[in-house]
């Protein structure tokens, strides 16, 4: 058998696979906990609250490691930085179903959402080094999430079934190895811009926040209610758990068409990133609001998980691509502020909907509250046009003074790792 010579190996089409195949292993842990949540408050005796900080613990490590993650990427690469953040991520997955107590169980999740963390900003930095494929290798890096998440519901239910739920979470843990194994093959060649924004520079640019917020509004938001997706249809629908996490599953597969068809709508120019993303932030908000309405129908509650669906994933590349082209802020720390910006939807909204539902047992009260963060996106969406177009044009002004300094052969400012 032939192996592929090493140069392929650097080819932008097997970088961008790599990325998505490791995403996809460990974006299973976004909602692996979901389907188990019955029996997790039987066998450690919690509330529905508690049981959210399976996500929040997992978030909040994703949040703590987006930032050095990033400074370590524009410093030394992504290729490091992936290997050790999936290896990160993998050993926690793993010991996680081995301890017997709560406390650890949760700082086993802090520890692999700290791996995962540090994987996913490498990983987008490695699709937006993509060249002409930029785009789309953006949408379907965020495919990849989409696919995962969707496979922790998924199959989760029939795991548990066959070994319990230490051996669901175990089971999970093991393809991680495969993730790291695969960045020991793959070689990834950066070119680093000549004028590179640190995060100082990204805490002041404007177009970082309100991307960042647009991004928490949908993104974070439809994971936050996803996560509950399957019982609200156990509760309101009467479905069995499996077939219910079955379509919760189907929330978060859809974002394995939508994210790559947002980012071939960008490469075919039908719509720019700005006007891509406050129509999703729209959409988004208009499902949050068909699920929320106090009274229940069968068929307004399936256009409300579709708008959702469809409005938190079609806007990822947008989203990512814009922050990676800004001049004055660096790739890595562009991404990663954007991640952190967008975290507290992950981090709160699973535990406020679980205490919410706990308080008031109604999910009106419980995802009427995540409409606040459906205005905050609509209103980022529609800022970030002037901010980006302001920097754009800021940078450009700064890029002209160093022209004639680039007489001599040095190549000038970019933006662009290919």
């Amino acid at each position: 058998m032939r192996f592929p010579r090493f140069e392929r190996r650097r080819s932008a089409p097997w970088r961008i696979f790599a990325a998505c195949w490791t995403l996809l292993i460990l974006t299973v842990q976004y909602t692996n906990y979901s389907p188990l949540i019955p029996e997790l408050q039987a066998a450690l005796h919690i509330s529905a609250g508690t049981v959210g900080l399976f996500s929040t613990l997992l978030f909040l490590g994703l949040t703590l490691a987006y930032l050095p993650a990033g400074m370590l990427i524009d410093r030394y690469g992504a290729r490091p930085v992936l290997l050790i953040s999936t290896l990160l991520a993998t050993g926690g997955a793993l010991l996680l179903p081995l301890v017997p107590h709560l406390a650890w169980l949760l700082a086993l999740r802090l520890v692999t959402g700290l791996g995962i963390g540090g994987a996913f900003v490498a990983g987008a930095s490695v699709a937006a080094g993509s060249g002409r494929l930029a785009a789309l290798g953006q949408g379907l890096y965020g495919g990849s999430t989409q696919v995962g998440a969707g496979l922790g519901l998924l199959v989760t239910p029939y795991l548990a079934r066959l070994v319990g739920w230490r051996g669901a979470f175990l089971c999970w843990g093991l393809p991680g190895l495969l993730g790291a194994a695969i960045w020991l093959l793959v070689e990834v060649e950066e070119r680093r811009p000549m004028r590179q924004g640190g995060l100082r520079d990204g805490l002041r640019s404007g177009a970082v926040w309100s991307l960042g917020l647009a991004h928490m509004g949908t993104f974070g938001l439809g994971n936050a209610v996803a996560t509950w997706i399957a019982l609200y249809l156990v509760q309101l629908d009467h479905l069995p758990l499996t077939l219910a996490a079955t379509c919760g599953s189907l929330v978060l597969l859809s974002g394995m068409l939508f994210r790559p068809l947002g980012g071939f709508i960008l490469g075919r120019r039908w719509l720019d990133s700005i006007s891509l993303v406050r129509l999703m932030a729209s959409l988004s908000c208009a499902g949050i609001v068909c699920l929320a309405l106090p009274w229940h129908n069968a068929l307004l509650s399936l256009v409300g998980i579709a708008l959702t669906a469809i409005g938190s994933s079609a806007p990822y590349a947008a989203i990512f691509n814009e922050v990676a082209a800004l001049r004055s802020v660096g790739k890595g720390v562009a991404q990663s502020l954007v991640s952190v910006i967008s975290s507290p939807t992950l981090i709160m909204g699973p535990p406020l909907i679980g205490f919410l539902l706990d308080q008031t047992a109604s999910y009106s009260a419980a995802f009427g509250t995540m409409l606040f963060f459906s205005a905050v996106a609509i209103v980022s969406a529609l800022a970030a046009g002037p901010a980006t177009a302001r920097e754009r044009w800021t940078a450009g002004f700064a890029a002209s003074d160093t022209v004639p300094s680039s007489a001599s052969g040095e190549p000038s400012p970019s933006v662009h790792s290919e």
